[in-house]
């Protein structure tokens, strides 16, 4: 092998070097966006999912039996469940 032919080679590995580690740092660049978007995504699914929780613990406290029972409907629920009141006990 002369001297061109090694420095030819040379030169085509250090390209290849090159262009296989800028193709990795953009690969990692992507799915490191990909998982950034994708916990920004889950943050806000969290924050929603918390909202909604507040809003059915709300329900369950106030005792209000006609919106207990619009949850208990539209949740598909067959059988109306009994509400146990504090305020009224059963006489016996």
């Amino acid at each position: 092998m002369g001297l061109w032919e090694f420095i030819v080679v040379v030169v085509g590995i250090g390209c290849t070097t090159k262009i296989v580690s800028r193709w990795l740092q953009n690969r990692a660049g992507v799915t490191q966006r990909h998982v950034q978007a994708l916990e920004q995504r889950l943050q806000v699914l969290e924050t929603d999912v918390h909202k909604r929780l507040g809003v059915l613990e709300e329900i369950f406290v106030t005792e209000d039996i006609e919106l207990q029972r619009k949850l208990r409907s539209a949740l598909g629920s067959q059988a109306p469940t009994p509400s146990f009141q504090t305020d009224n006990p059963a006489k016996s």
